[in-house]
């Protein structure tokens, strides 16, 4: 598995990702021609590598648009989206169902296409939190949605041809002050990148700028599986994305690594929430036999888990809530999967947090013979052995003795 570390050192937006990545040796004219081949018109991908204190070199990229460069480091990019609407005179927008029909008419690799979904999602959850609208009634300004299609879109395509599987990011850098925008006169940071960094490690510099940007909090929150600074890692290629605003307190970059990790990966703890992908839909002319092999099938496909719960539905009739839980990068794949192999003719997603406790595969001997289960350490340090039920009832039916004991014997507890 191929992991990327992302580290902000003193901004983190849109164009530095890009940066980053071109600068790690993704084909920044490859971008390019899968965007224009999509259809997204009007903007030009520039990269140059720019040298700053003792001749270090960092990726620069900006994103120039037709009739007006555009180049918005660290200290731009805020109020690409918001859920007003849309007056007279104004230029017309895109909303995220627009976004969403464009990526998946775009050809982009399947990974590259769920990721960018997933992330634009993400941006639009936290501007309707924001502006208290519904997340379908937020719409980006087109510029912005340029800007955002090309930052997004360009950054996932760019991991793409890295062969990235895993992203990591250590703190998020947030600045003090106010931000002028478009809307006004904000506190920093601006209330949808607070929304965004909910629940993720952020540090505080005495810097008044706007260090993390929406669109670079969106991306890095969506796509991180957690913070990699207190894990040891063995970094093999580096790049750097150079944010356009100077600061006095140091470089504005953002810093990426491709690594490989030197111990076993810790299941995120309390306090270290992850994003995950929940679909649903909801079924009442299904048999019970389909909606149990399509389960199956979820799991075998990458699924986190998946359920069956009892609704009733119009006209009284009672049915189904299909709801599985994924990954960001799997959400698409297994809606596919669902819209192929059920009678439904939708799939609702929404992004949510999720805690999980740290665990390992074990094997555990008991009086009758050996079974598969997970060590789980509980709060406090207690740590809980549970047998899996499969092999339990087959050493049960091959010993001929009864399931219950063979589980009650299989679990253990050890005290913290």
């Amino acid at each position: 598995m191929s992991h990327l570390l992302f580290e902000p050192v003193l901004g983190a937006s849109g164009d530095m990702t890009l940066g980053a990545l071109f600068d790690l040796g993704a084909d920044p004219a490859a971008v390019t021609e899968a965007l224009h081949a999509a259809g997204l018109d009007g903007f030009t991908l520039a990269f140059s590598r720019r040298h700053g204190p003792h001749q270090v070199g960092y990726g620069r990229c900006e994103v120039h648009l037709t009739g007006q460069a555009h180049g918005h480091g660290a200290a731009h990019g805020h109020g690409a989206a918001h859920g007003h609407e849309h007056g007279h005179g104004q230029p017309p927008r895109r909303g995220l169902s627009e976004i969403r029909r464009f990526i998946d008419g775009g050809h982009f690799p399947a990974r590259a296409a769920a990721r960018a979904t997933a992330v634009f999602r993400r941006l639009a959850e936290a501007e309707a939190a924001v502006h208290g609208v519904s997340v379908e009634a937020v719409h980006f300004h087109e510029v912005g949605a340029v800007d955002a299609l090309v930052d997004i879109i360009g950054s996932c395509l760019a991991l793409e041809q890295l062969a990235v599987d895993e992203v990591w990011c250590s703190p998020l850098p947030v600045g003090t002050g106010v931000i002028h925008c478009a809307h006004g006169i904000l506190p920093n940071p601006a209330p949808a990148t607070v929304s965004l960094l909910a629940g993720f490690p952020v540090v505080r510099r005495a810097i008044e700028a706007e260090l993390t940007t929406p669109t670079g909090a969106a991306l890095l929150t969506t796509l991180s599986a957690g913070d990699w600074s207190g894990r040891p890692w063995r970094f093999h290629k580096s790049g750097a994305g150079l944010g356009a605003a100077e600061l006095a307190a140091g470089p504005n970059l953002l810093r990426a690594h491709l690594a490989e990790p030197l111990d076993t990966p810790p299941a995120p703890a309390p306090g270290a929430p992850e994003t995950v992908e929940v679909l649903e839909c909801d079924l009442d002319d299904e048999s019970p036999e389909v909606l149990g092999a399509l389960t199956a099938r979820l799991l075998a496909a990458g699924a986190l888990d998946a359920a069956l719960l009892p609704v009733q539905m119009k006209k009284g009739r009672p049915g189904s809530r299909l709801s599985v839980l994924a990954r960001p990068a799997d959400a698409a794949h297994l809606a596919t999967l669902i819209l192929a192999e059920s009678a439904t003719l939708g799939v609702r997603t929404h992004s949510a947090r999720r805690w999980t406790l740290e665990r390992e595969e074990t094997r555990v001997e008991t009086h009758w013979g050996e079974v598969r289960g997970k060590r789980v350490r509980r709060p406090g340090g207690a740590v809980e052995t549970t047998p899996e039920f499969e092999d339990c009832r087959d050493l049960a039916e091959r010993r001929g003795v009864p399931l219950r004991r063979i589980m009650a014997a299989a679990h253990r507890w050890e005290d913290a």
